[in-house]
């Protein structure tokens, strides 16, 4: 998938990316102090910012994200959040760049220690190239940290309800299941996830912030969102 495929997958998708948990964060009970970490599918920078205050000084995060408007608003958002976070310096940057192309957000092989990635990848044009690129990015040893949505096996016509739960969006109805999931982060080359907590999701949870969420219907599966922590 080229550029321009991309970029009209990412111009079509909702503003928000359709799951409006998006911004709630399970970070691990892990310092995070001196991390270098990239926040992937950034939005306005709220999520960069709690990492931000999470690292510290010593430590940097990337926000990168697709939309140079949000990244923007990301930029002009930073110093009110490192007033209240009290440093000293800046230890945060925001980029324009796809999740399937992080390198054109300029961000290198093996930078980061940490990757923190939404709700939405189910929306991502590629999620299986995105996990690639997180992958990319981290050292060896470093580690996903990821909310991920998943549907239980043996859906009924799971493909028709992922494709139109796609084109809505409603980032519950595209989840995969946990097996999908599996065979993408092992393709992408990660261990086995550690599942931190999760807990049960409806459809109606895939929402923007200014209208009631937009369902496929006649889905009868079963969702749950998922915290992970997984390895390179």
């Amino acid at each position: 998938m080229g550029n321009d495929a991309l970029q009209r997958h990412y111009e079509n998708l909702a503003c928000e990316g359709g799951f409006e948990a998006r911004c709630h964060m399970e970070l691990p009970e892990r310092s995070l102090v001196g991390a270098r970490v990239v926040n992937v599918g950034c939005r306005r920078g709220k999520g960069t910012y709690k990492l931000s205050e999470q690292v510290g000084e010593s430590g940097f995060v990337i926000g990168a994200d697709w939309s140079e408007e949000f990244v923007e608003a990301a930029r002009a958002g930073a110093p009110k959040a490192l007033d209240r976070s009290g440093l000293s310096r800046c230890n945060m940057a925001f980029r324009v760049g796809f999740p399937e192309d992080l390198a054109a957000a300029g961000i290198e092989e093996g930078w980061a220690d940490f990757v923190y990635l939404n709700s939405s990848l189910s929306l991502f044009a590629s999620p299986a190239r995105a996990l690639r690129e997180c992958c990319r990015v981290l050292v060896p040893g470093g580690v996903l940290l990821a909310e991920v949505p998943v549907a239980a096996p043996g859906s009924v016509d799971r493909a028709a309800i992922v494709e139109a739960a796609r084109a809505l969006p409603n980032a519950v109805q595209a989840a995969p299941t946990f097996e999908e999931l599996l065979g993408w982060l092992a393709e992408a080359g990660f261990s086995g996830p550690t599942v931190r907590s999760e807990r049960p999701l409806s459809p109606e949870e895939g929402s923007t912030p200014d209208r009631p969420a937009a369902t496929v219907p006649g889905d009868a599966a079963a969702y749950r969102l998922l915290s992970l922590e997984v390895a390179r």
